[in-house]
């Protein structure tokens, strides 16, 4: 199996078990958008305007199916032609859903999640040429790369993440429900906050060599499983490590 096929099929893989649990996410939250949820059709529905019949409760929550069956098709013919169809599939009811809540569900996440599925789609498509697929594959690497460049540009800007109060200060939000054993020592803070910040702006290197891929791919899945653990933030464990392969293959073309 070549490169850029194994990166494809870990990708496909990776980016339907993401929108499988976003699926089941939604299926457990089917109660919300009922008739009296919290995000009830009757209050959002005036922005709708000709979506409106389509983004019932009842719609809502077939489409959550269709989206939960299309993600396990991904998965179990990772690779090819209709791997590449439930993919699309996937994008639409993406789209359906940011309709539904007037924007995206779970911010960034979403929003890669959303790439990484367009991307593997042209990179699954028996029609495609070879170097249409591999372009698919780049695109996803490169947007992957961006997205840790520029949270690191915002961050090396603010005071609060030099001196560990931004870090803290996201520790402490109740939303978050932060686990009360997590420790807050201003020091720590200070290294963690500069140390987040040193690994987003390393993306790039990961370009460079296999090796400098591999390490950084690995720093990254550390940095998002321990985001999941203190804040919660499991869709970007998933959406972020569905791109990761990307930059594997990357480093393959480039380094």
């Amino acid at each position: 199996m070549t490169a850029l096929a194994l990166s494809v099929l870990w990708i496909a893989r990776m980016a339907g078990l993401a929108a499988a649990v976003n699926a089941v996410e939604l299926l457990l939250l089917r109660g919300e958008v009922a008739h009296d949820g919290v995000w009830r059709a009757s209050a959002l529905a005036p922005e709708w305007g000709v979506l409106a019949p389509l983004l019932r409760p009842a719609v809502f929550t077939t489409v959550a199916w269709v989206q939960l069956l299309a993600a396990l098709g991904v998965v179990a013919r990772a690779g090819s032609q209709l791997g590449a169809v439930c993919a699309l599939l996937l994008c639409v009811c993406t789209l359906f859903m940011a309709a539904r809540f007037r924007g995206t569900v779970n911010g960034g996440s979403d929003g890669m999640l959303f790439t990484v599925l367009g991307g593997v789609s042209v990179a699954q498509w028996e029609g495609a040429v070879g170097v249409v697929r591999e372009g698919a594959v780049l695109y996803i690497a490169a947007q992957l790369t961006l997205s840790y460049v520029r949270a690191g540009l915002v961050k090396v800007r603010e005071r609060e993440w030099w001196n560990g109060r931004a870090l803290g200060a996201f520790l402490a939000l109740p939303a978050y429900g932060v686990p009360s054993g997590i420790p807050r020592n201003a020091a720590l803070l200070r290294v963690a906050g500069v140390a987040v910040m040193a690994f987003e702006l390393a993306a790039p290197l990961s370009w460079v060599t296999v090796t400098a891929s591999t390490v950084f791919i690995a720093s990254a899945v550390l940095f998002h499983a321990g985001a999941a653990l203190v804040f919660g933030l499991n869709r970007f464990l998933w959406a972020w490590g569905a791109a990761l392969p990307a930059l594997w293959y990357a480093a393959q073309r480039v380094g």
